[in-house]
């Protein structure tokens, strides 16, 4: 990756509020197509609330955000998803009466990212990436595991063709060995990101395994930005605590 190559997505000075209170403030960051950011933090750090704003689902009280050079923040959230940012939120949220195959029919469709014709070999592209969710394709989602509804959130996003991926505590609700099966995907990065720029949003340190960098948020500012391989148990020690640190930004 070209240090001076320009960034896909820019965060500038992000601040979001809930009424009087301050959940995020001055949030900044970079990320480049194909690098995986995990942003990491306890609950109630402003994770969520991060990229929910990201996404155009909550206000932004001051900052920027561009993709790809282009000022998306103040857009609505359907007009940010077709310019390529999408979001995987936690609680996965399929829509339970659909099969599967329907699921990523109306994703796809729905985006308008993905050309008509082109549907059903991004469909295809899907069901090789998650066998799982391929044996399961004319079964209604609502049926699926939680692991299984996980994987067909993520292929959700992916067949929409994201410039930016959002992904918040996909191992939210598994169990840690389905965590584990999630995460082993995830390691296929080639295959599942490609030139895609990634912010993979948790709480557990499994996210390091997949990031190249790492941002750590503590009451809602960042305490830490590096890269993956610089996160001490004793940072994320200090950042659970609210306690800020003196790592590199």
């Amino acid at each position: 990756m070209s240090a001076n190559q320009n960034p896909t997505l820019m965060i500038d000075q992000l601040s979001v509020s809930y009424g009087h209170v301050k959940a995020v403030s001055q949030f900044s960051l970079s990320v480049q197509a194909g690098e995986v950011v995990a942003l990491l933090g306890p609950n109630g750090a402003g994770k969520t609330t991060t990229l929910r704003a990201l996404s155009g689902l909550l206000p932004i009280q001051q900052g920027r955000v561009t993709l790809n050079g282009v000022q998306i923040s103040g857009r609505r959230p359907d007009q940010i998803a077709r310019a390529g940012l999408l979001q995987v939120p936690e609680g996965r949220q399929v829509v339970a009466p659909l099969t599967v195959l329907e699921n990523l029919q109306l994703a796809g469709l729905a985006s308008r990212r993905c050309p008509a014709h082109e549907l059903n070999k991004e469909i295809d592209r899907i069901f090789s990436l998650f066998p799982n969710i391929a044996r399961r394709r004319d079964v209604a989602s609502g049926l699926l595991s939680g692991g299984e509804q996980q994987m067909l959130a993520i292929g959700r996003a992916l067949i929409a063709r994201p410039v930016a991926l959002l992904l918040d505590e996909p191992s939210m609700g598994l169990s840690p060995l389905l965590t584990e099966v999630i995460y082993e995907f995830f390691g296929r990065r080639a295959e599942f990101f490609g030139g895609v720029a990634v912010i993979l949003a948790e709480q557990s340190r499994i996210a390091l395994t997949v990031a190249d960098r790492v941002c750590v948020l503590s009451k809602g500012r960042v305490v830490f930005t590096g890269l993956a391989s610089e996160v001490s148990q004793s940072l994320m020690v200090h950042a659970y605590l609210g306690v800020e640190s003196n790592g590199t930004t």
